[in-house]
């Protein structure tokens, strides 16, 4: 909840920060990325370490870093130091995933993992909606600033509770068992079974956290909706994900987890193939924002039904390399974030037809290699 509460935070304040800063929005995107960028391949180094010397240090080390960052963002006064805070940040809470999902797997037999996983993330979905809700508030009625504040007052309580309350779960560390190496990423890498889960799941959720980040920039400076307002929008593509999590334990217990995932891959292919057919047709501003939301509500949906199994799935081959093959995963799923949030940016809502493209575009080119892994592995 933390890590999500790192990227969502700020995202009402981007908008505000093109007038605090005098710099462009632009630039500002540019800081969502590096962020995304940050945080995605900071999962490789915090994962390989915690495989190496146990999960506290890493994760109490990715805590105090993110504050730190947090508190650069929060005493900056230009774009570039705004830029190197966030990018800090994103790097110390890179650590929390990989660590934390492995923790998970360690300390519950794999089903009950998976099922928990599950429960962890309809809470976490949350976030999104009620981050943006503080910040923009936070924002409209009093300053950009006290998002960081508040931020940096969570994590520090964080980290006291993990020094005082979490021990050490990777035992394998101390029976002087295998340890992560090159070799070990490169194991996963060359996995069919790995890509075949992981794949779905770094096309879903990478798509819907690069279309997530960049709505902002649509609803502020495209649409004229308040900044205290929009983010009560979330609450559609939030309770969707929510639904989708809870349904895809009762899909796979009826048919099987290659059907979640092709469901899934699918179900997210509509959005895109949908605004491509808006490509020359003008909306009214309710009709916009009615699109724009439904769109993310059936990426929730997919993202949803598919997270759970392809995170499992991801990590069940690697026993004592959990955190580095769950840190593979969420590096993808970042850098896909990242490019998405990027190009979308530069997009603007009567470019429907090209928002569209761009939504497409992960799914056409991940279904057929999707197609060939589980052919390959006997799924099919």
């Amino acid at each position: 909840m933390l890590a999500w509460a790192g990227m969502k935070l700020s995202l009402p304040a981007l908008p505000e920060l093109e007038r605090v800063f005098s710099t462009s929005g632009a630039a500002l995107r540019t800081t969502v990325m590096i962020f995304f960028t940050f945080f995605a391949l900071g999962q490789l180094g915090w994962g390989m370490l915690s495989d190496r010397i146990g999960r506290r240090k890493p994760l109490l080390i990715g805590l105090v870093m993110s504050a730190v960052g947090a508190t650069i963002v929060l005493t900056s006064e230009s774009v570039l130091v705004f830029g190197i805070g966030r990018s800090l940040e994103g790097l110390g809470l890179s650590a929390i995933s990989p660590v934390g999902r492995a923790i998970l797997f360690e300390t519950r037999s794999h089903e009950r993992a998976k099922h928990e996983l599950a429960r962890v993330s309809m809470c976490t979905a949350a976030i999104p909606m009620l981050g943006q809700v503080v910040g923009g508030y936070l924002v409209a009625y009093a300053s950009w600033r006290w998002i960081f504040a508040g931020f940096i007052a969570f994590t520090v309580a964080a980290i006291i509770a993990i020094w005082k309350r979490l021990p050490e779960t990777h035992t394998s560390i101390a029976r002087g068992q295998p340890r992560a190496t090159a070799a070990a990423l490169r194991h996963i890498l060359t996995s069919r079974e790995y890509w075949a889960s992981a794949t779905c799941y770094i096309a879903c959720s990478g798509t819907l956290l690069g279309y997530y980040a960049a709505m902002p920039f649509w609803y502020s400076k495209h649409l004229g909706i308040p900044v205290q307002l929009y983010p009560w929008l979330a609450g559609f593509t939030v309770g969707t994900y929510i639904l989708a999590v809870a349904l895809s334990k009762r899909i796979v217990a009826r048919k099987s987890t290659v059907s979640v995932f092709w469901i899934g891959m699918f179900l997210a292919l509509i959005p895109g193939l949908g605004l491509m057919a808006l490509w020359s047709v003008e909306l009214s501003l309710f009709a916009t924002i009615v699109v724009l939301v439904g769109a993310s509500m059936v990426l929730a949906l997919a993202a949803g039904l598919i997270f759970p199994e392809a995170n499992a799935g991801a990590v069940k081959p690697f026993p004592e390399n959990r955190g580095l093959a769950s840190a593979v995963t969420v590096t993808c799923v970042f850098l896909m974030a990242g490019l998405m949030a990027f190009l979308e940016g530069q997009l603007h809502p009567p470019d429907l037809g090209l928002i569209g493209l761009t939504l497409a575009a992960p799914f056409l080119l991940a279904i057929p290699i999707v197609v060939l892994l589980n052919r390959r592995h006997g799924s099919l």
